[in-house]
């Protein structure tokens, strides 16, 4: 028997992919509506899973009108009209269609219908089977050997022969036409016999056979069955004409063999999957046709079989070493000619200051990667010979570096005395496009956009050892690993950002950050440990008298570290009321909020909160900061994480610079200890309540507007405002109730937060932010704006086109709704104000290069930069750094930055 054919009825399985998700849409990246795309390529793969169908073909309708609208004008006319964002998704999956190579079939002037009748009697002629997947009762007139239907159900397919069809719908598949001429088809606007239902119509074709028996038996039947027949004679002859599918469509005598399945171009497909949005949706489809006969024959990221203890390592083919300095001459002119080249290096140490080279990987087509050892235990070409040539072939203008996640590669390389200039990093590309990701790891890329495992480190380098101590094949198939996945990482990742329009942002902000941060991070910051020392002693004595303190009060020594002790000594001996459980329930919680609540009744709580603080304050500052001092440089450095936050903003660890205390003095103390080199000083510029000002930007409110316009104290003009009086009348308390509203108002605060934030009454916090929006209207309609946008699209987006998904933003469940509607309004207000910083320091060291002036940039932390600057060029950048900053971008109100000079940090401010 001849292979099988299946047909699949398209916009069948478009429509009802579509309302399968009415009531919660899915929607892509970009906000659109995407349930039909979704539902139909999951439907797809099952069916290509379960069937692995040798012939296949998606029949499409014509975009003309039919014979069938000349016979009957009003055929089809009582069909409402196709939703647009359904209409919208047609398209888009006839690309991906075509761009995996799955036959489509349309004939204009022909239905879908019409079509599949002709193929199906074009397989019968050759005794060929022919599966039909539709869910339209018109196509089971088609079923007679070897023509069957498959009627999809909950997720499957129903497989219908001759006796399947009549257990379903009481009639064979030769009298369907006859039964669908007498009861119509609503959705066709098919008239049918006016009167005669789907029962009537069944017991006439059982006792009958088809129409004619049933017209030339009209006097056996009841007077008013016979009566609606006669009068809907003409309708039910219509009716027939215009149910009976045409199998005779003028199609190529050989179209059947064009039909068979191609290999799947799922490569091809996954920017297209990804810009919709369907990441776990492309990994299915790559593994199914990485295990299946329909992979293309090309060069393919299947891993090759685990190494077993006998056998060790071996490196698929398309991975080689380079063995000699002739060769490594070879690859970089290769390279060249290539432009595009993905780069990545190996070292003993994950500590650019401590590393050292032990080589380095290049791929720069699909499938293809080479690995040059710089040490190995054998076969090591060294750094006296490699490094001028690396540094020759980086230098070169023409050459575009790929890497993931570059800032380590650059930092090493410059330390090298190499200068590596990048083009595109896969780590932040990924993250920009989906920032709510969380881990940019080329583990986790792979596993996403590749759906392929890497090799591991772990698995490669045995404990103790470094990757220098590694077998060059293994280090070989480790490190060439990477750079081929790096470079289909960069084949995926550049098209999706130039689709979602943040190839901008990428190339003009974010690419340009990385060797900045890189530069600060090398730079690092100098520590007077005596100070922390001295502090840290002062620290111990507080700690002890607040610990006596405790105790004294308590009538006892316990352990305040403990969560169960301090439960006992505050619900059970001191009776204080608890205000809500731990989440393991395992008993009354004592984090912060509960301790301030409970300080309100009890002066212990308040001990607690203050021994917490110095603790938290000796241990992760006074006494680890010393431990951070680099011995070679003398200096702190930290690392700054451009990729960890979903609104944009940078963050650091190994130190967490940017949380230490600002507003207290304890935090001075810490800061003070942070000094510049001998002889010269720190400068503090830092933007003036940015966030108020780009809210003023983003909601155009007059009266916000205004304010900075003036350049009053914002605060006491809110003030002023809310509680009817003059400027200079507000008092500190009333300015600080305006400060409260106006930045809780940007973090979606409730009135219920507000009432706790300043220990007032609920109704009066209503009060409060009603007449907050009163006085800026333009405020609250920004807002309602926004969460309408979001709930729309999905997403928000700051002034620069930054984009963030907001999850949950039409969910049902209040608390996650008001959750997502608080990110929707903050997200683009902190991730404007993040992106103008960035901006900034951008122009910033531009310009000082320029000027080839030595002053550093060494430290960013939220809305302020802090720059080590000598002595001779502190006017000249004081003037340079206010005015780049304060003229970073054209917004309606002014950006105003406020500059110090200082000795320390802690001077500053």
């Amino acid at each position: 028997m001849k292979d099988p054919l299946y047909l699949l009825d398209g916009y069948s399985l478009i429509y009802r992919s579509y309302f399968a998700f009415i009531r919660n849409p899915l929607r892509n990246p970009e906000g659109r509506n995407s349930s039909a795309v979704f539902g139909f390529f999951n439907s797809l793969l099952n069916l290509l899973k379960n069937r692995k169908p040798p012939y296949f073909a998606i029949i499409l309708d014509s975009r003309i009108p039919t014979f069938r609208h000349t016979l009957y004008p009003e055929y089809k006319a009582t069909r409402q009209k196709t939703p647009e964002d359904l209409h919208a998704q047609v398209p888009v999956i006839e690309e991906l269609a075509s761009t995996l190579g799955i036959p489509a079939l349309r004939f204009d002037g022909v239905e879908a219908d019409d079509l599949m009748a002709t193929l199906a009697r074009l397989c019968r002629e050759e005794g060929r089977p022919c599966y039909i997947i539709s869910g339209d009762k018109d196509l089971l007139q088609l079923v007679r050997d070897p023509v069957r239907i498959l009627r999809p159900e909950k997720g499957e397919f129903l497989e219908l022969d001759r006796e399947g069809v009549f257990r379903h719908w009481s009639v064979y598949p030769e009298q369907i036409v006859d039964y669908l001429s007498l009861v119509g088809d609503a959705s066709d606007n098919v008239p049918g016999a006016k009167g005669i239902g789907e029962k009537t119509a069944v017991a006439l074709l059982q006792q009958f056979g088809n129409l004619e028996g049933i017209y030339k038996n009209l006097e056996a039947l009841p007077p008013t069955q016979k009566r609606k027949l006669i009068e809907s004679r003409e309708a039910v002859e219509l009716s027939k004409r215009l149910v009976t599918l045409k199998d005779d469509v003028p199609v190529d005598a050989h179209v059947l063999q064009t039909l068979r399945l191609p290999a799947l171009r799922v490569e091809e497909a996954l920017p297209l999957f990804y810009k919709e949005g369907m990441k776990n949706l492309a990994q299915e489809f790559y593994a199914f046709a990485a295990g299946s006969t329909f992979l293309a024959a090309k060069p393919t990221l299947v891993p090759p079989p685990s190494p077993t203890p006998s056998s060790g390592f071996s490196a698929p083919g398309l991975y080689r070493t380079i063995s000699s300095l002739d060769e490594l001459s070879i690859l970089f002119q290769q390279a060249r000619n290539a432009g595009k080249v993905a780069f990545d290096t190996e070292t003993t140490d994950l500590d650019p200051f401590q590393a050292k080279l032990v080589g380095f990987s290049l791929s720069f087509e699909l499938g293809k990667a080479f690995y040059v050892p710089v040490r190995a235990p054998t076969g090591g070409l060294g750094e006296a010979a490699t490094l001028p040539m690396l540094e020759t072939f980086l230098s070169d203008p023409t050459v575009r570096i790929i890497g993931q996640n570059l800032k380590f590669d650059y930092k090493l390389l410059r330390l090298l005395g190499i200068q590596l200039t990048m083009h595109f990093d896969t780590m932040i590309a990924a993250w920009l496009l989906d920032s709510g990701e969380g881990t940019y790891n080329m583990d986790r890329l792979a596993e996403i956009y590749l759906s392929y495992q890497t090799l591991h480190y772990s698995e490669v380098v045995s404990k103790g050892q470094t990757f220098a101590e590694v077998p060059l094949d293994i280090a070989t198939r480790y490190a060439a690993e990477d750079a081929d996945i790096t470079y289909r990482l960069y084949r995926v990742l550049e098209p999706l950002l130039k689709e979602r329009n943040l190839e901008h942002l990428f190339y003009t902000l974010e690419m340009p950050l990385v060797s900045i941060l890189g530069d600060m991070e090398l730079e690092g910051i100098r520590l007077d440990t005596s100070v922390l020392n001295s502090f840290g002693l002062e620290l111990e004595k507080e700690i002890d008298r607040i610990q006596r303190q405790i105790y004294h009060l308590c009538g006892k020594e316990f352990n305040i570290n403990s969560t169960k002790q301090l439960q006992e000594v505050l619900f059970i001996d001191r009776k204080l009321q608890p205000t809500r459980k731990t989440e393991k329930k395992t008993g009354y919680s004592t984090d912060t909020s509960v301790l301030e609540e409970l300080a309100q009744q009890d002066p212990v709580p308040e001990l607690v909160l203050q021994y917490r603080l110095l603790q938290k304050l000796k241990s992760t500052y006074v006494d680890a900061l010393p431990q951070m001092v680099n011995p070679k440089t003398g200096r702190i450095h930290t690392s700054f994480n451009q990729t960890g936050t979903a609104t944009g903003r940078l963050s650091s660890k190994d130190p967490n610079l940017q949380n230490i205390p600002i507003r207290d003095e304890e935090g001075r103390r810490i800061r003070s200890a942070f000094i510049p080199r001998e002889g010269w000083k720190f400068l503090s510029a830092d933007y003036s309540q940015i966030e108020l000002v780009i809210l003023a930007h983003l909601s155009g409110d007059p009266g916000l507007c205004e304010a900075f316009q003036s350049g009053s104290d914002v605060h006491r003009r809110t003030g002023a405002l809310i509680f009817g009086v003059p400027e200079d009348q507000v008092t500190p308390e009333q300015r600080r109730v305006a400060k409260t509203i106006n930045f809780g108002v940007m973090y979606g605060m409730s009135s219920f937060r507000l009432s706790r934030e300043l220990g007032i009454p609920r109704k009066e916090a209503d009060r409060f932010l009603e007449f907050y929006f009163r006085q800026y209207p333009r405020i609250q309609s920004f807002i309602e704006e926004t969460i309408r946008k979001a709930e729309e699209s999905g997403k928000v987006s700051t002034i620069l086109g930054r984009e963030r998904p907001v999850l949950n933003i039409t969910s049902r469940n209040k608390t996650e709704k008001m959750a997502a509607e608080r990110i929707a309004i903050n997200t683009p207000i902190q991730g404007s104000a993040a992106d103008m910083v960035k901006l900034a320091m951008i122009r910033i060291v531009e310009k000082l290069k320029e000027a080839r002036l030595n002053t550093r940039l060494i430290l960013q932390v939220h809305d302020e930069l802090i720059f080590e600057v000598p002595p001779e060029e502190l006017e000249r950048v004081k003037e340079l750094v206010q005015r780049e900053m304060e003229q970073v971008y054209p917004l309606r109100v002014p950006l105003r930055v406020s500059v110090e000079i200082g000795s320390s940090w802690g001077e500053l401010h």
